[in-house]
């Protein structure tokens, strides 16, 4: 009951405020109207500088939410695309290495033969690729260095393995010892889960990887604190300079009998920036969320032959998805909205100088009429 009795009298004293406020907004004070040179010489300064205000905080809003596009579109997508062509190369190479030395017919008695060479060279590629991609942190810069690196040992050792090729127990050794380093020691050699036993594998740094980047594309896909709170804070002082331009207007027609033209077109660009910039970050947003779902679907991607179809079909999907919010047309809609806007608000101020102009302050009229008399 005592929060339902606070909040009716926080509205009465809202509603009550009310008249307050507009009084105070068309040049209605205490001691009845405000002198007309002074209240347009306050409002000039006043409406521009809440127009800049609500600008700036408009523009950071928008400018944060563009950026987690561009993040999500040259970084993070194509840094979990390349992870995923590594770990499923590395997997489809290991099926071939077994396939050639160890479960064919004629294990021991050929090479093993360019699809393997092709594999392995495409994970040791797209490992390359990511580590350009500038998606990752120092520390993940350094595990996806250390990644290589086994990568290079790994190979080194079915090469080691199909150089002994003729002998039986060699040749299984080798290809045993790689795939230990490739996805850990197997349950029976440990007794318990390979993957908790030997967190240094290949795969597991992979998946590791891979991990860290799907969850930083969430966070990138929701909304950010700085977003929310700029893009609140706009609203708000958008809003006040809409009310008190709408209060001078009033001002204008009651005290000196016009209609400003000038004075509407110039808030209307103020006015408009943040419902512009509200929809393209809604809806950039919105494809930073489609970008999110269509990547997560990467980690279901196994090492079959399919792979590398369903990796480019997924990464597809998140930049058409991205694409479809068109980040670069609101990006250059924000870069010409803003500064036209700022124009206005000058306008806005401009236009009040000039209304201004012909009614000397109280204090000037108080000197000339001492100095006639």
């Amino acid at each position: 009951m005592r929060g339902e009795e606070w909040v009716m009298a926080l509205g009465r004293r809202v509603a009550a405020a009310g008249p307050e406020l507009w009084a105070r907004a068309v040049g209605r004070g205490p001691r009845g109207r405000r002198p007309t040179a002074a209240f347009l010489r306050r409002r000039m300064l006043v409406l521009p500088a809440l127009a800049f205000v609500a600008l700036s905080l408009c523009a950071t809003a928008y400018a944060d939410v563009h950026d987690r596009s561009e993040r999500l579109r040259h970084r993070c997508v194509p840094a979990l695309e390349g992870l995923a062509h590594a770990r499923t190369a590395l997997g489809l190479a290991q099926a071939q290495a077994e396939l050639r030395l160890l479960t064919a017919a004629q294990a021991g008695q050929v090479e093993l033969g360019e699809t393997y060479r092709s594999r392995l060279t495409e994970a040791s590629q797209s490992l390359n690729r990511v580590a350009l991609t500038g998606a990752l942190s120092r520390g993940q810069e350094q595990e996806l260095r250390v990644v290589s690196g086994l990568v290079v040992a790994y190979g080194d050792k079915i090469a080691w393995a199909d150089r002994n090729r003729a002998s039986d127990v060699l040749r299984e050794a080798g290809v045993a010892y790689a795939a230990d380093l490739l996805d850990g020691p197997s349950d029976t050699d440990t007794g318990t889960s390979g993957r908790e036993q030997e967190p240094t594998a290949v795969l597991d740094r992979i998946e590791g990887l891979e991990s860290q980047l799907r969850q930083e594309t969430a966070d990138l896909a929701a909304w950010s604190p700085l977003t929310l709170t700029a893009a609140a804070a706009a609203a708000l002082t958008t809003a006040l300079f809409g009310f008190l331009t709408v209060g001078t207007a009033v001002f204008l027609r009651d005290r000196l009998r016009l209609v400003s033209v000038q004075l509407a077109v110039g808030a209307l660009p103020v006015l408009l920036t943040p419902v512009l910039l509200a929809v393209g970050g809604a809806q950039e947003q919105g494809g930073q969320r489609g970008a999110r779902t269509a990547v997560a679907g990467l980690a279901d991607v196994g090492a079959v032959r399919a792979a590398p179809r369903a990796i480019e079909k997924a990464t597809d999907t998140a930049y058409d998805r991205i694409s479809e919010a068109d980040p670069d047309g609101w990006a250059l809609t924000a870069g010409i909205v803003v500064p036209a806007a700022g124009v206005g608000a000058l306008a806005c101020g401009v236009t009040l100088y000039l209304y201004g102009r012909p009614y000397p302050a109280a204090r000037t009229a108080r000197r000339r009429k001492y100095t006639e008399a």
